[in-house]
């Protein structure tokens, strides 16, 4: 597909696709300088924190020089020209000290042995390749499109065994959670294979359970049959984008509370603007700001709990309401506000003095029917006694027993 025929549009998705790769080394980057500190390597930091201001400073180059607002022209010769005057000879040039760096880094880490670090090493060299790659297509190609995510997998799927378990549905992490960490049950919307690696990767860091959709159809189906704490959603997405996706989880009354963070490469103040409008809690730029990220993530999270309580807690004033409806009715059960009597707050205790009560009443119950019987009985023996007195009190009956006496008296004389 070819660019020109894009209109205002053009420059907007020209410049997401270049700022996509650009992501992916800067992601790849801070997570391999993450693991230096970890793994005591800090003669290697250096070079990689030259490799993420290069690409940081590329990226801001990258959007300066591209946005809409700078550069209103539809006609895609006048583009070309931008792109061919400024855009090349910058990326070329930062290209070649990132590609530089990284090789050094590479041949540094193999001297040392540091044989761990290797893998994201080579993703990292790999995506500078692609993305030297795409920019040489971009400029021979005359402005064809230049995304190619067959070939973002394929650097992704290199020793990530954890995102071809996401794949599935299933989620990761759950054994890499760290202790004393906010944890939530995370849903990644996210088309691109680098982007969900490194996403995936940084959430488990974090402690956080992580589920991969690969675009906004397979999101929809994933939470009609699981329960997040949270959803961070890619925009520009095959089948369903990311608008579509936030419209038809916020008009749900059962997925409207789980709150979305959207992580996009389009940074343009209209998509900013719609997304919050339409019910996200925020808005984050590829690359990720990861310190940004992580707070957004633990107020959402925390938000989100504070909402399950609330809920809880209506639940249970619905119940405790209800078991005075059945009380009343005489059709309450004590273990009805079983769950809610555990509560340690107001609620638990009122619950647990209803119970109490309940039991006092029922026990009273009980004791009038005990009285109640025993009174039936008395009343039935004085019933029985008074109708045998009358029977005996009667002159037949006086008669009989004469009678049955002088049959004694012959008896007893023969």
């Amino acid at each position: 597909m070819t660019r020109a025929n894009q209109g205002p549009d053009y420059l907007v998705n020209l410049r997401h696709d270049l700022c996509t790769p650009l992501s992916a080394i800067i992601g790849y980057s801070e997570l391999i300088i993450e693991e230096c500190h970890d793994q005591g390597v800090e003669e290697l930091i250096p070079d990689m924190e030259k490799i993420l201001k290069e690409s940081k400073d590329l990226l801001e180059f990258i959007r300066r020089t591209l946005d809409p607002a700078q550069n209103p022209t539809k006609n895609p010769d006048q583009l070309s020209e931008i792109i061919d005057a400024q855009v090349d000879f910058q990326i070329r040039t930062s290209l070649n000290s990132i590609l530089g760096l990284t090789e050094l880094a590479l041949d540094s880490i193999v001297d040392e042995g540091k044989l761990d670090l290797i893998p994201d090493l080579q993703k990292l060299h790999a995506a500078e390749k692609q993305f030297q790659s795409w920019i040489s297509s971009l400029l021979g190609l005359q402005l064809e499109t230049i995304k190619n995510d067959s070939d973002l997998g394929a650097i992704a799927a290199s020793d990530t065994p954890q995102l071809q378990n996401a794949a599935s549905g299933q989620p990761i992490g759950a054994t890499l959670r760290a202790p004393g960490l906010a944890r939530g049950h995370i849903l990644v919307v996210e088309d691109n294979p680098v982007n969900q690696d490194i996403l995936a990767r940084y959430l488990i860091r974090l402690g956080h359970t992580v589920t991969i959709a690969e675009d906004g159809q397979q999101a929809l189906k994933m939470v009609e049959r699981t329960q997040y704490d949270l959803v961070l959603l890619d925009i520009i997405m095959p089948v369903m984008d990311g608008y579509q996706v936030l419209q038809r989880l916020k008009e749900s009354i059962t997925w409207r509370d789980i709150p979305v963070i959207v992580i996009s490469s389009l940074d343009e103040i209209d998509s900013v603007v719609r997304c919050i409008e339409m019910g996200a809690e925020d808005y984050l730029p590829k690359p990720f700001n990861q310190v940004l990220l992580t707070a957004r993530i633990c107020a959402c999270l925390e938000k989100k709990r504070l909402r399950d309580q609330e809920i809880e807690y209506l639940r249970n004033v619905q119940q405790v309401t209800s078991a005075a409806a059945a009380v009343e009715a005489g059709e309450f059960e004590l273990e009805n506000l079983k769950d809610v009597s555990r509560r340690d707050d107001e609620l638990g205790q009122l619950a647990r003095v209803f119970q109490r009560m309940t039991r006092e009443v029922y026990a009273r119950e009980l004791q009038l029917k005990q009285q109640v019987l025993k009174l039936r009985i008395e009343l039935d023996e004085a019933r029985q006694a008074r109708q045998v007195a009358e029977i005996t009190e009667t002159e037949y009956f006086q008669k009989l027993q004469a009678r049955a006496q002088e049959l004694r008296q012959i008896i007893d004389s023969t």
